[in-house]
């Protein structure tokens, strides 16, 4: 009973480093449709693979003519901007620079774009 005992402080200690080294880190995906018809739009993050953030992203939105428009992977940020006339899309390392590259996409094409905000796989 007493190897049993002390060999608990043990494993704990075990348990701890791994999850502070990222072993127990998942890669995740997200991804970005739009539907010109309606304007409806979706986004969706934290999935654990690229097929399958494309698949929910497309059964979220319900248009026929929904396309997913941007796949963002592991530990990148992702979001859309929308306005007369424009869309755009952003990827980034943080939500303010997928923010800027979508709103910057937007205004090339179009005025009054609104960003949404971003989204990030971490």
């Amino acid at each position: 009973m007493k190897k049993i005992i002390a060999g608990i402080p043990f494993i704990l200690i075990l348990a701890l480093n791994t999850g502070c080294m990222g072993l127990g880190k998942m890669d995740s995906y997200g991804a970005a449709a739009y539907a010109p018809s309606t304007q409806d739009w979706r986004l969706r993050w934290r999935v654990a693979d690229p097929h399958r953030a494309r698949q929910r992203i497309l059964e979220d939105c319900a248009a026929a003519d929904c396309r997913v428009i941007l796949e963002f992977g592991p530990d990148q940020c992702g979001t859309l901007a929308l306005g007369q006339g424009g869309l755009g899309v952003g990827r980034g390392d943080t939500p303010a620079a997928a923010e800027a590259a979508a709103l910057a996409e937007c205004q090339r094409a179009g005025s009054d774009c609104r960003v949404a905000a971003a989204e990030c796989n971490r």
